[in-house]
């Protein structure tokens, strides 16, 4: 599967001539420009791109990396990048779908990778569709809810089992306040949230990391050398090591960009852009600042910090990794920064997965089971509060790359009508400029 998504992500960008690294500098622009208010029948461009980067970043950015370096070793790190960068394309191509099959005969926009499965390729996919929605749904409850509910219980309660679910009872109740107001109250919480928590992750990383910048070049040796010349596996074998630090770091990139899973799409499909491509440009966006910006940071505050992850032997100690290596530059107050981080990263994933859950089950059965869904996905968060989060993080990972599936298949088979859009966008593109040097 780590194989199947990264060449993926590279059949895609080959097929659109390295679009996505042609048009960065235009997609990390696309976020500041000035776009207009009016939301009638769905949310802003920017709404929709919060909501699905909100979803995207969660615990996986900072448990998630310690996790990765724990079990993969620093190597794991060059590999999540890879798959961030290749991943943009795939975003993009999800999101173009996404806006152009999606379904506007209703009060707001719905689309995503069931509607571009069925739309794009027709009734005879409707098979692959319904695979999707039905791990889409399963994805949401049971890789996402207990995942990131359980990383905020043991980020702020420890050990101790009684606090982790009063947190988690906490945690529903704060969700359940956001999610019943559905995708226009999560657009304008997403919208104000993910700027915030970022802004703040990225100044105390960034801090973190100058503290100890004598070590950053030997970081970053360790990434690239570890990559190809892992430390040896089990019983010695370089081999394994290798693989081993390819399958974590690539399996870890996908669950924190969700590039190829599909879900991102379903957020992007609700936006008023008209311009499938203009509308993809946030998915570029999105991968670049989850994966090369957020896991980097963490990555390196961890690296530089001088704690060794060899103390720690499962990936679970993901999160008491990255407390130690925020404390080795902030002391005591790397455990509250820490908390608040973690809160916020991992409300909005919360918050965007209940959507994405919530539109696959519509898909299955309907609007009727709009509300089991809800209630479901809330009784789920203290339950996952107080479980083992080995356990969780693995059926996350797993659930995503049964989502990628089908999505990846579809992507694939729907890359000619993706390439159309994009040389229209191009042409588009040209024209313009043309218009504006004789003006």
């Amino acid at each position: 599967m780590a194989l199947f998504t990264l060449g993926t992500g590279v059949f895609l960008t080959l097929r659109l001539r390295f679009f996505q690294f042609t048009h960065l500098s235009k997609a990390i622009r696309a976020p500041f420009e000035r776009r207009s208010r009016k939301t009638l029948g769905g949310v802003t461009p920017f709404q929709a791109m919060a909501t699905a980067l909100g979803g995207s970043i969660g615990t996986a950015n900072i448990a998630g990396v310690s996790g990765a370096i724990i079990t993969g070793g620093p190597g794991a790190v060059f590999w999540m990048w890879l798959a961030g960068l290749f991943g943009m394309a795939t975003k993009l191509c999800e999101i173009v779908l996404a806006v152009k099959y999606r379904d506007q005969s209703t009060s707001r926009p719905a689309g995503g990778p069931t509607h571009y499965i069925l739309r794009g390729i027709g009734r005879r996919a409707r098979p692959l569709a319904v695979l999707y929605a039905v791990f889409c749904c399963a994805a949401g409850l049971i890789g996402t809810a207990p995942v990131q509910s359980n990383t905020i219980a043991l980020s702020a309660a420890g050990d101790s089992v009684t606090l982790r679910a009063v947190c988690g009872v906490l945690t529903a109740i704060l969700t359940g306040c956001v999610i019943f107001g559905g995708a226009k109250r999560i657009g304008a919480f997403s919208e104000r949230a993910v700027p915030f928590m970022a802004a703040l992750y990225v100044c105390a990383s960034a801090a973190a990391i100058i503290m100890h910048s004598e070590r950053i070049f030997p970081a970053l040796e360790a990434i690239v050398t570890g990559a190809f010349a892992p430390r040896p596996a089990a019983g010695g074998l370089a081999y394994a090591g290798f693989m081993r630090a390819f399958r974590v770091g690539t399996a870890r990139g996908v669950y924190s960009n969700e590039a190829g899973v599909g879900s991102g799409a379903m957020a992007h499909a609700g936006s008023i852009e008209t311009d499938p491509v203009k509308q993809g440009l946030f998915g570029v966006f999105e991968v670049f600042a989850d994966t090369i910006v957020m896991c980097s940071l963490t990555a390196l505050v961890i690296l530089t910090s001088g704690v060794g992850s060899s103390l720690f032997s499962s990936e679970s100690d993901g999160m008491r990794l990255a407390r130690m290596a925020f404390e080795a530059s902030f002391g005591s107050a790397a455990k509250p920064f820490l908390s608040v981080s973690v809160l916020l990263f991992a409300f909005t994933s919360l918050v965007g997965w209940s959507l994405y859950g919530e539109s696959s089950a519509v898909f299955l059965f309907g609007v009727r089971a709009v509300l089991p869904y809800r209630l479901i996905f809330l009784l789920l968060i203290p339950a996952g509060a107080v479980i083992d989060a080995g356990s969780a993080w693995r059926a996350g990972e797993l659930l995503n790359y049964l989502m990628a599936l089908p999505n990846l298949f579809a992507l694939i088979m729907l890359s000619g009508r993706i390439k159309k859009e994009v040389s229209h966008y191009k042409m588009f593109e040209k024209s313009r400029g043309k218009h504006y040097n004789k003006g």
